[in-house]
């Protein structure tokens, strides 16, 4: 081998060696590169894994965020719907707060127009009443302009048949003489209207009886009105019970009050006459009370001796009043046809019922009158009366049974047959004790409720009295 070849040799052998050498820096670069790609691409791993951790923790925390925004608006609602709810109970309460109050306004106004139109008539007419009743003490005929002035349904306490009506006398008469005795035993120190004893005396029935009748102009204000508590149609008033205030200087009426329906309810006398819960029992002063029922029991007494005469000075014993009757069904058939209306128009369930009680009691009334105002003819009168003379036998439950079926259209019928009256008397005599055990009953019942509302009654005394 030659220079050369040895030359060329080391020179090949030179070269694959530097290849060799430059293949593994090749290698080793190429596995730093792979290395450095590996370390960047398991860091980008680790970077991803991050966010994704940081995104899940996000979505977690506004899927949270969300839910209590939810249950926030869930509660906003429920809270709003509860407002809405409450306002629409408020609104509906207020509204019926603001009915019942135009209600009693209205009944208030019409009682007010009423009675301003009633003591108008009265002081135009006063000179004819005075003169009038001069003539009546005088024993002679007050005449035609004093007759009808006087029957006039305005006239009031002036109408001379307001106080020769049967029973007035007897009436009266007890009033003085029990009002007598109990201011005798207040002296003696044997009378405590505080107790059941003494309040027993006070409300003894004849008494409440004579009273009533007395007062009953006033007592019977509001009959045919609407009661705004319970949208019934007030038929009858009644004094039920009288009861001293605890100084035993005033006094507080309650009053009977008969519906539409059949039902009762006693009521305090109150300051504005409403059923209202702010109006309070109206406090009388007792000689207020007193020396009013004195008068009008001596008036009684001064009159009843004319009563024959005043029956047929305004036709009642000479023949039937038809013009008086007739404006007297006028005048309460205009007023049927007002309650008739105030019912229609209610919201009342029981309406029907309501309007036929109503016309029941419209024909009661009518019957009423035909027998106040003589329209039953002298030839029945003269056919009855012999029956009716043998029959009751001056039985005094007899003569009230006669009496009550006459003013109830009734007699007629009963005449026709012995055996009907005697049941139709049995009937009536069973159903007479009942009603006097419950006025019993009643009469208990309200001492206990008098007894009861001592406490408050002297509270309305006291703010009376400021």
């Amino acid at each position: 081998m030659g220079v050369s070849g040895l030359a060329e040799g080391f020179l090949a052998g030179f070269n694959t060696m530097d290849r060799y050498q430059r293949g593994q820096k090749e290698d080793e670069r190429m596995e730093k590169s792979m290395g450095l790609r590996d370390a960047m691409w398991q860091n980008e791993q680790e970077r991803q894994k991050v966010a994704d951790e940081r995104y899940q923790g996000e979505l977690e925390y506004s899927k949270g965020r969300d839910k209590l925004a939810d249950a926030r608006l869930d509660r906003q609602f429920a809270l709003t719907e509860r407002q809405v709810k409450s306002a629409e109970a408020h609104a509906g309460a207020a509204e019926r707060r603001a009915t019942a109050q135009e209600t009693r306004q209205q009944q208030e106004y019409e009682w007010q127009k009423t009675l301003r139109d009633k003591q108008v008539f009265q002081q135009e007419n006063l000179p004819i009443y005075q003169s009038g009743w001069q003539l009546l003490r005088e024993g002679k005929d007050p005449g035609e302009q004093f007759w009808a002035a006087a029957k006039d349904e305005r006239a009031g306490l002036f109408n001379p048949n307001r106080w020769v009506e049967p029973g007035a006398i007897d009436k009266s008469t007890y009033v003085v003489k029990h009002t007598g005795n109990l201011m005798n035993l207040l002296k003696d120190g044997k009378l405590d209207p505080s107790t059941p004893e003494g309040n027993a005396l006070i409300n003894d029935a004849k008494y409440l009886d004579g009273m009533d009748y007395l007062y009953r102009d006033e007592v019977r204000k509001g009959v045919g009105d609407i009661d705004p508590a319970s949208g019934k149609t007030i038929t009858d008033k009644k004094l039920a019970n009288m009861m001293i205030t605890p100084d035993g200087r005033g006094l507080v009426l309650g009053v009977e009050v008969t519906y539409n329906d059949g039902s009762k309810d006693v009521r305090p006398v109150t300051n504005n006459r409403t059923s209202a819960p702010d109006d309070h029992p109206k406090v009388i002063p007792i000689n207020d009370f007193l020396k009013p029922a004195f008068q009008r029991a001596a008036l009684v007494k001064e009159i009843s001796s004319k009563a024959g005469d005043i029956s047929r000075w305004t036709g009642l014993t000479a023949g039937s009043d038809q013009e008086g009757y007739k404006k007297a069904v006028t005048e309460l058939e205009k007023q049927h046809g007002q309650n008739r209306a105030r019912i229609s128009s209610s919201n009342a369930e029981d309406k029907d019922m309501q309007l036929e009680a109503l016309d029941a009691q419209l024909e009661q009334s009518k019957a009423a009158l035909a027998d106040t105002f003589g329209m039953t003819s002298k030839v029945e009168e003269k056919e009855a009366g012999a029956p009716i003379k043998e029959w009751t036998s001056g039985d005094a439950e007899r003569l009230q049974f006669v009496k009550e079926a006459n003013q109830h259209g009734k007699l007629s019928s009963l005449l026709d047959s012995p055996a009907r009256m005697n049941t139709a008397f049995e009937l009536w005599r069973q159903q007479a004790a009942k009603q006097r055990q419950t006025e019993q009953a009643a009469v208990t019942a309200n001492r206990l409720r008098d007894t009861e509302s001592n406490a408050y009654q002297a509270i309305s005394l006291a703010q009376a009295r400021r």
